[in-house]
């Protein structure tokens, strides 16, 4: 029975390790991920608040137009 069980844990061993791997190339593919994930997430951020700029600009532009229309007259 012995010998049994330690054929057993022979065959297994190769198969524990054949995960290993494959749980580390995983775990490596999630970090990258979860990086490249970050990087676009900062890019969507920045841009979004270039078009935030842009709208509050051309507001500003608007009403010191209107100002000027009304002040004028």
């Amino acid at each position: 029975m012995a010998r049994d069980m330690d054929e057993e844990l022979d065959r297994q061993v190769p198969l524990m390790d054949e995960i290993d791997t494959k749980v580390d190339k995983a775990t490596s593919d999630i970090k990258n991920t979860n990086v490249r994930l970050k990087d676009t997430v900062n890019q969507l951020r920045s841009s979004r608040n270039f078009c935030i700029d842009i709208v509050l600009l051309c507001i500003i532009l608007g009403i010191a137009a209107y100002l000027y229309n009304v002040l004028k007259k």
